[in-house]
C-alpha cells in the first residue's frame, strides 16, 4: 500500500507498507472486525524502483535499432545464452527467441552460426571461459557464417558480467564489425608482432650460441693464470678476460 505522510520531515514523499490481514472474533468465536499488520518496506522498494528503472534503461539501450549499438550477446557461467540484441539477430540472422538459452559454445556459435575449424572454436571458449574468470578479451578476430551462410568477420571483446554484489555471474560480449581497413592494419600488427617474435628467437639463439665458447674461454683462462707466464702474456690473458667479460654482460642486457 502506497501511503502520503503529511509532517514536515516526509512532506511530499510517500510511504510504502507491506500490510497483512486478519479478523478478530469475539468469544462466541463470530467475526467482529479486521485487525490489519503493516511493515514499513519503503526502503526496499526505493532500491527496486531504482533497480527496475537501470534495468529498462538498460534493455532500452541494448535492444535498441539505432545502428550506433554494436552487436551484443551475453553467458551465464555456464555459458548458456542469456542477451541476444537486435543488432545480433540483423548480424547473424538468428532471432533472440531461437538462440536464448543454447549454449554459445557448440550450439550457437557451432552449429547456429559455423565456424571455420575447431581452432576457432577453441579460441572463442577460451576468449569466453577467461571473461568468466574475471580476464577481459579485446578485439578478437571472430568470424563466422551466417544463417544465410555468409562468411562475416568481427572483432570480439568479452568482459566480465557481475551482480550488484560484485560477483562474477557471466560473461558480457559485443562485436565489432571489422572494416577492410581495420583488417588489414590488424593483419598488418599481426606480422609485425610475428616478426618481432621470429627476431626476438633468432637473437636468444645467437646469445646461447655465444656464451658456449666464452665457457670454454674461461675455463681456459683460468688454467693459464696457474702457469709461468711473461708479462706480455699476462696482459694479453687479461686483456682476453676483459673482453670475455664484456661480451658476456652484453648477451645478458640482451637477454633483458
Amino acid at each position: 500500500i502506497k501511503l502520503r505522510t503529511f509532517d514536515s520531515e516526509h512532506q511530499k514523499k510517500a510511504l510504502f507498507v507491506v500490510v497483512n490481514a486478519c479478523s478478530s472474533k469475539d468469544y462466541m468465536n463470530n467475526i467482529v472486525g479486521v485487525c490489519f499488520v503493516g511493515q514499513d518496506v519503503t526502503g526496499q522498494k526505493v532500491v527496486m524502483d531504482k533497480y527496475v528503472h537501470i534495468q529498462g534503461d538498460y534493455k532500452a539501450i541494448v535492444h535498441s535499432p539505432n545502428p550506433l549499438i554494436p552487436p551484443i550477446f551475453a553467458s551465464d557461467e555456464n555459458t548458456c545464452c542469456l542477451e541476444w540484441n537486435t543488432a545480433m539477430e540483423k548480424f547473424t540472422g538468428w532471432s533472440r527467441g531461437e538462440v536464448i538459452g543454447k549454449m554459445l559454445v557448440g550450439e550457437v556459435f557451432g552449429s547456429f552460426c559455423q565456424l571455420k575449424g575447431s581452432d576457432a572454436l577453441t579460441k572463442f571458449m577460451i576468449a569466453l571461459h577467461n571473461a568468466i574468470g574475471g580476464q577481459d578479451t579485446d578485439k578478437l578476430p571472430f568470424s563466422f557464417f551466417d544463417r544465410n551462410g555468409k562468411y562475416v568477420q568481427a572483432l570480439l571483446t568479452a568482459n566480465k558480467r557481475v551482480n550488484m554484489e560484485g560477483e562474477i555471474i557471466g560473461a558480457f560480449c559485443f562485436l565489432q564489425i571489422a572494416s577492410n581497413e581495420l583488417q588489414q592494419a590488424l593483419k598488418v600488427q599481426r606480422q609485425q608482432e610475428k616478426k618481432c617474435s621470429a627476431r626476438m628467437k633468432e637473437l636468444a639463439y645467437i646469445c646461447q650460441e655465444i656464451r658456449n665458447p666464452l665457457s670454454g674461454l674461461r675455463f681456459t683462462n683460468s688454467l693459464l693464470e696457474n702457469t709461468d707466464l711473461t708479462e706480455d702474456q699476462k696482459q694479453f690473458l687479461e686483456t682476453s678476460a676483459a673482453c670475455e667479460k664484456q661480451i658476456l654482460k652484453i648477451t645478458r642486457d640482451v637477454d633483458l
